[in-house]
């Protein structure tokens, strides 16, 4: 009994890991629902939306589709990598499943 309360005690203390709030740098105004919401810049502006109770049409949720693509008013966003779907979009326009706020960003959602 000792050897598996210790074995469980390594366990728990090997997959603890510290949550640690990520800083909110970052400002996502969604101009149509008249929402202004704080995130992290690691933060998805579709799971920023979600968060917020803003319903954004969506499907991959990985850049591939184009599903998610919102008119970007104003502000930058940056993505991790080349998506797909940004070939196919025109101009003015973000992925909102794999675009991250950088600063202040406003879209018309």
């Amino acid at each position: 009994m000792a050897a598996l309360n210790r074995q469980l005690q390594l366990t728990v203390e090997r997959d603890e890991t510290a949550l640690v709030a990520k800083p909110q740098t970052s400002t996502v105004i969604f101009a149509r629902s008249g929402k202004t919401v704080a995130c992290s810049e690691d933060e998805f502006i579709l799971d920023v939306a979600d968060r917020a109770g803003i319903e954004l049409d969506s499907s991959c949720r990985s850049g591939t589709c184009g599903t998610c693509k919102q008119q970007l008013l104003e502000g930058d966003v940056a993505y991790d990598g080349k998506l797909d779907a940004l070939s196919d979009i025109e101009p003015g326009f973000i992925l909102a499943c794999s675009a991250r706020a950088i600063g202040k960003v406003s879209i018309d959602a």
